[in-house]
């Protein structure tokens, strides 16, 4: 639950700010996006004037929940930089590492005087003005939801399905340790708005493309099995992508066929961005935590979901974090 001084501060931000920024950390996820979309019908609501502006473009996964309403814009500095130093006020969702912000880390931090962070991660010394952290709540959007609920507002069906869709796909449909009761309630208040929990699902894990399926065939059939079978690694080189027409396919959700392995304790997702990083996708079983191998390479995220972008050599990086990865065991 949000402590009362987030719920004081959120009050104090809407009503005395007539035009807000929203943005979040690169490639948003559904959490990231779902927030967003939710918070902007909130606040349009209140008569406040809403842009919304992320360093990376919507996936086509999650294009399904972008309100004709909403102009969801990707930075360009030539464009948004003189927006990001006029806003009164910016509000940055999901996220509060300014190395998770790609293209947008020199102009937020430029500007994090007036930014507000509202963050269900860990945080690591961030740069912000103001913070409303709740590391309990199972994803951004529970947190979005209980701020506007607070103030009386129900969310139309639009909004629901963002924040829904927020709330799902960072609790892997309500799968992952992060689950607790709330988010159950949360996901109840919501359904009983109109949301299509089938339609969600269908539009979230069932609509690969040939290209997905291609690229996740040649990751699996060259999965490495480390610590007895305990901790599986696969990796996607440059070559792999071109070869299957896959450059920019989100692969997220590729680490849930291999923690489905009989014995797999910890998966490892490594994929070779093409220019000069490499992101790593961390999840685990149990209590394992994998944030705390994600933060001794500069990444984040929660107990059994975590993420790293390193620059180096795709070969080393694996045999490093996987060696990392087999102390945990």
């Amino acid at each position: 639950m949000i402590e009362e001084s987030g719920h004081r501060l959120f009050r104090e931000v809407i009503s005395s700010h007539d035009a807000v920024v929203l943005t979040a950390h690169m490639h948003p996820d559904g959490d990231a996006l779902g927030s967003q979309l939710g918070l902007a019908a909130f606040l349009m609501s209140q008569g406040i004037e809403v842009t919304i502006l992320n360093p990376d473009p919507v996936s086509e996964t999650l294009k399904f929940i972008v309100d004709p309403r909403h102009n969801v814009q990707t930075f360009d500095p030539k464009l948004h930089q003189a927006i990001l130093r006029g806003a009164a006020r910016i509000i940055l969702l999901d996220n509060s590492a300014p190395d998770r912000l790609g293209s947008m880390e020199g102009a937020m931090v430029e500007n994090a005087g007036r930014v507000l962070c509202i963050d269900h991660h860990p945080s690591r010394n961030p740069p912000w003005a103001d913070m409303i952290l709740d590391q309990a709540s199972s994803a951004t959007a529970a947190m979005v939801f209980e701020l506007v609920a607070r103030q009386g507002w129900t969310p139309d069906q639009a909004a629901a399905r963002a924040l829904f869709t927020g709330l799902a796909t960072d609790t892997g449909f309500f799968r992952f340790n992060s689950t607790n009761p709330q988010a159950h309630r949360i996901a109840a208040d919501l359904l009983e708005i109109g949301v299509d929990t089938a339609a969600t699902f269908q539009a979230v894990n069932e609509r690969n493309t040939p290209a997905y399926t291609r690229l996740l065939g040649e990751a699996l059939s060259g999965l490495r099995l480390d610590a007895g079978g305990a901790v599986v690694s696969v990796r996607i080189d440059t070559d792999t992508q071109v070869r299957c027409d896959a450059r920019g396919v989100d692969t997220s959700e590729m680490t849930t066929p291999l923690l489905a392995i009989d014995g797999v304790r910890i998966a490892l997702l490594f994929r070779d961005l093409g220019d000069g990083d490499i992101k790593v996708s961390l999840r685990s079983k149990g209590d394992i935590n994998v944030h705390a191998l994600a933060m001794k390479f500069g990444g984040g995220g929660h107990l059994n979901a975590s993420g790293i972008v390193l620059a180096g050599d795709l070969g080393q990086l694996v045999d490093q974090v996987v060696a990392e990865a087999v102390r945990l065991i």
